[in-house]
């Protein structure tokens, strides 16, 4: 996952000092001495690591190197000495000027990497088959929560926002949790957007929050629409969900029905469990056993056998996956259940 960077300081045998980056020291300080490390020790070995510094971030440990050579050789060697005695990093953010304040990227790994949890990320990696297990920190919900609310509190959170696709899987969901601290429908509406097309996996896709689009439900509906035409499947799947969640009560119209019926991936009349064909579908399927649950009438002919007189619109893998869901459904009337099991 590369959550270890260093920034190290070497003295070469005529008493200089080499500032440089590496994510392993100890095999880099063999290579200096080795004569392979860098042009300006292979003349001057051996060397002897003074510090190094522990960083999150490539950028944020390269960003010290660079700052650091700055400094003059007094500079240096008071910082050096007070690294013998405390963390080399909190010598250097009190030793350069305005790097005190971490950036937003050395935020978020170093808040990620507090809160791993390594049987966590074994399991949840297991349920992503789309996402590399590789990229999977395993951090659970409640710290995810919590990062992400002091996250949309920094002001440069827009860095991290601009920076996607992410690399972990972590991030995006940060990315989701986040949007639910936009300020009113027009920052939700533009966070939204603007992320949906890096949205790259089921949960993440479910987490972005839709609470806010509900105040202009108008507006929001010509989104809906969009996004449900969208060829990417998570973008279709979050519009799904945005209209059975806001439009199957007051707002609802029988035509929305059809819309989601129509979403069908052809060629996948029964979707693998690590396609994007079945996830949309499965999202096709739970829309449909929520709008038994809310609109039975209108939904029922779309549930119904074909040879028993359903209209057919509904592919038969999620006709029978819809029935599954609405039989085990808490809020579906069990004398709807019995004439659903008859459909099967």
């Amino acid at each position: 996952m590369g959550f270890e960077h260093y920034m190290y300081v070497v003295e070469c045998a005529d008493g200089t000092l080499y500032t440089g980056y590496s994510t392993d020291v100890e095999a880099r300080v063999a290579a200096h001495n080795a004569g392979k490390g860098a042009k300006y020790t292979k003349p001057r070995t051996p060397v002897r690591l003074l510090a190094k510094a522990r960083f999150f971030t490539k950028q944020r440990a390269m960003s010290a190197e660079a700052r650091f050579k700055q400094l003059s050789r007094d500079q240096k060697d008071a910082a050096l000495a007070l690294a013998a005695k405390r963390p080399f990093e909190d010598v250097l953010a009190e030793a350069i000027p305005g790097f005190a304040e971490e950036p937003v990227g050395e935020f978020v790994a170093r808040s990620l990497w507090q809160n791993r949890d390594e049987a966590y990320r074994a399991f949840n990696a297991g349920l992503l088959p789309s996402v590399d297990a590789r990229a999977v920190v395993g951090v659970r919900t409640p710290a995810l929560r919590k990062i992400a609310r002091e996250l949309a509190k920094r002001p440069d959170a827009g860095d991290f926002f601009a920076d996607v696709p992410h690399r972990l899987f972590e991030e995006s969901q940060l990315h989701a949790f986040a949007i639910e601290s936009a300020s009113g429908y027009d920052e939700a509406l533009a966070m939204t957007r603007a992320f949906l097309p890096y949205v790259d996996n089921w949960a993440t896709c479910d987490q972005l929050p839709n609470k806010a689009l509900a105040q202009r439900p108008g507006e929001t509906l010509a989104h809906i629409r969009v996004w449900i035409a969208s060829d990417r499947v998570y973008t279709a799947r979050y519009g799904m969900k945005a209209l059975m969640q806001h439009y199957l009560d007051e707002r609802f119209d029988p035509a929305f029905l059809q819309m989601v019926a129509d979403k069908h991936v052809p060629g996948f009349e029964k979707p693998e469990p690590a396609s994007a064909a079945y996830y949309l579908d499965m999202m096709r399927a739970w829309f449909f056993a929520e709008a038994m649950a809310k609109q039975p009438d209108a939904a029922f002919p779309y549930l119904r056998h074909p040879e028993r007189g359903g209209n057919g619109a509904l592919d038969e893998w999620t006709r029978r996956k819809a029935i599954q869901k609405s039989v085990e459904s808490f809020r579906v009337p069990d004398a709807l259940k019995e004439r659903l099991r008859a459909e099967r």
